[in-house]
């Protein structure tokens, strides 16, 4: 295939690049800056969001992956809260323009980005893919809005998949180095009252999905990209501790979670329990179903040393 990718120099997209290109697929990576970004062989750099037409450089496009988006690990000031919308928008509607405009025609599979934000807060609550948007938060408005950007695709006959990222796991990048910190410098503990729910997914099972998706003709919809075991916090923690053989035992108050991280401390302050069902109902096997394998993987019996 030739797959087409939006911040595929993100997080999602480097894992997902490398399992396309070692699965012998073509990727074309859009970017703002393709300075000091080398062409390989079935890897091609091209600026997008910008004056040019990027889909004047794309041929035989198969499938189109939008991960586009300002990160939300920033503080989130006025400013910053705006950006994070404002590039989802923007980046989903350039799709629709390149798959209007693509020489050869749309592509057969457009998979868009979405979070688990969508589903608002709960500490009782199961949310599945049926469950109701809850109007509750800045996350939840913006994934609701990041999904309606991507909706014109299925008026062009485009297979149209929604994936509902979850706490995403990566050792460098994302929230989890934030979370461990305090591991690894012995003051780990529970944040709030440590009930609250993480739908956490290992990086790889994400860029497994979206091939999944990329390849399975009946995946088309909303599907949950969460592992199919969320652990509330307090448990998280306990497992964090043990992969890395340091304590779990100093507690952080909620109170001064979001004095330090203001309104973006609803990362981790608040919780949702979200079940894949439909994306194992599709066939989608988790190759990390529980939170100890992933963290083993992540980090390692090295990271004790």
């Amino acid at each position: 295939m030739h797959v087409v990718i939006t911040g595929g120099t993100g997080l999602v997209g480097k894992a997902l690049t490398e399992k396309l290109r070692s699965l012998d697929h073509s990727v074309s990576i859009l970017t703002r800056n393709v300075q000091n970004k080398q062409n390989e062989n079935n890897l091609h750099y091209i600026e997008w969001l910008s004056d040019n037409k990027p889909e004047q450089e794309l041929k035989n496009v198969d499938a189109i992956v939008n991960l586009a988006g300002a990160s939300i690990s920033s503080r989130w000031t006025k400013k910053h809260k705006a950006r994070i919308k404002n590039s989802r928008i923007q980046a989903t509607r350039e799709c629709i323009r390149l798959m209007e405009n693509l020489p050869d025609g749309p592509p057969n599979v457009f998979v868009s980005a979405s979070a688990m934000g969508y589903y608002g807060i709960s500490e009782t609550e199961a949310f599945t893919e049926d469950s109701a948007p809850a109007n509750q938060n800045f996350l939840q408005e913006v994934s609701e809005r990041w999904e309606q950007e991507a909706k014109p695709a299925e008026e062009l006959g485009v297979r149209t998949v929604y994936g509902r990222f979850g706490l995403i796991l990566d050792p460098s990048e994302g929230a989890l180095p934030k979370m461990i910190l305090p591991y690894k410098l012995g003051a780990g503990g529970p944040i709030g009252n440590g009930k609250q729910w993480y739908s956490w997914v290992h990086r790889d099972d994400v860029a497994a999905f979206i091939i999944h998706a990329q390849e399975q003709a009946h995946v088309e919809g909303v599907y949950n990209v969460t592992a199919p075991n969320p652990e509330r916090m307090r448990d998280f923690g306990k497992k964090i501790a043990t992969t890395l053989n340091r304590p779990h035992w100093l507690p952080t108050p909620a109170f001064a979670v979001r004095t330090a991280l203001g309104e973006m401390s609803a990362l981790v302050v608040n919780g949702q329990k979200v079940i894949p069902a439909r994306t194992q109902e599709s066939g989608f096997r988790f190759h990390y179903e529980k939170a100890e394998e992933a963290l083993a993987d992540l980090f390692g019996k090295d990271e004790s040393s």
